[in-house]
């Protein structure tokens, strides 16, 4: 991910591996896609509002703070797949922090029109140690028979103080999948809102976590399924060591008129340490009778006999933990559509895990 893709590239179709933006202003508009820097305006984040920062006092005066300097977006674009338009190549957005950039305020919305289909990654990270915050909001709609991929990577370095909101509706028979992971940043508070409105229309989130030293996550994932034979999935699995800290909150809405809705959430926690704290608050609403919805979250701890029998049969203890964790994350892992994704997934992890 090392091809930065200017406006004059991007219309010469220079790189038709990929598009890749680094957060530069761009005024683009081609056959089938429209990308335009986000405008600039006051937004405040979401996360202000009080179920979210309840009983962190500290984190409460930073999110109030940050706003109330850096009210208005100062990243951010606005992409349409023209209806009917296939983009056969990733769209993949960059956004570092480093100290001259560590105040993101930034807002995307994504429209997909009937029968388009796109992958849009949006890779976070931190070339350096500066204590960052970074609110960020994404607004998609998705139309009917479109499908969207949406990959997340979230790397912030250990001083920082992630915000991230994401809303969804989807439309006709279209269909969403989210792939979030959340590996990096002090704190870090996200949310996916899906709303499945269409007969037929599909969502799959996807979370992958790693959480370690004294890491704070506070993962928040919904789906409202309100179209008729519509199908939403919530599944997320985490590795957490050391001290880090994690709350998973799941909700499943099955709205009047969701007739035969499918839905179901998962959660599979690994726990290395035994100082790491996770907490799950898995909930199902149900204002329609004939549907199937289900829910389950299952956590673990390394036990030693785990690790003996590995270890009997001529692992170290490094490779029997090593193991562990991938046994724990690959089953998502495996599902991101890129396979440089998933080759990166797995190189920070694998970092993560040995402290490297």
């Amino acid at each position: 991910m090392d091809i930065l893709m200017s406006q004059t590239d991007l219309g010469k179709n220079v790189y038709p591996g990929k598009i890749e933006l680094d957060g530069s202003r761009i005024d683009f508009s081609g056959e089938g896609l429209i990308i335009r820097s986000g405008e600039t305006r006051k937004l405040l984040s979401p996360f202000l509002d009080v179920e979210y920062i309840a009983g962190k006092a500290e984190r409460v005066e930073k999110i109030k703070g940050f706003f109330s300097l850096y009210s208005f977006i100062n990243a951010g674009y606005h992409i349409e797949i023209l209806k009917g338009y296939k983009l056969d190549r990733p769209l993949i957005i960059n956004q570092y922090s480093d100290n001259k950039r560590s105040r993101i305020n930034e807002y995307n919305s994504i429209f997909l029109g009937e029968n388009s289909a796109a992958t849009i990654v949006f890779n976070y990270n931190a070339e350096d140690e500066s204590e960052a915050i970074n609110s960020r909001v994404t607004e998609i709609r998705v139309a009917d028979n479109a499908v969207l991929n949406i990959i997340k990577l979230q790397r912030g370095n250990n001083s920082s103080l992630n915000l991230d909101y994401n809303t969804a509706e989807v439309h006709g028979a279209g269909v969403i999948n989210w792939y979030t992971v959340e590996m990096g940043s002090r704190e870090s508070i996200s949310s996916f809102h899906t709303e499945l409105k269409g007969n037929g229309s599909s969502g799959f989130l996807s979370s992958i976590y790693f959480a370690g030293g004294e890491q704070d996550f506070d993962l928040n994932y919904t789906m409202e399924l309100t179209g008729a034979r519509s199908l939403g999935r919530i599944e997320s699995r985490g590795v957490m060591k050391d001290k880090a800290r994690k709350m998973f909150r799941g909700n499943l809405f099955f709205n009047s008129g969701a007739v035969k809705a499918d839905g179901s959430e998962k959660e599979t926690v690994l726990l290395l340490s035994p100082e790491a704290k996770t907490e799950s608050i898995p909930a199902l609403y149900c204002g329609e009778e004939d549907v199937v919805g289900e829910h389950a979250a299952s956590v673990g701890r390394i036990s030693d006999k785990q690790l003996y029998y590995l270890m009997s049969r001529g692992l170290s203890l490094s490779e029997a933990r090593r193991l562990l964790v991938e046994s724990t994350l690959n089953p998502l892992i495996e599902v991101i559509p890129l396979p440089e994704v998933r080759e990166l997934v797995n190189e920070e992890i694998l970092r993560r895990l040995y402290n490297e």
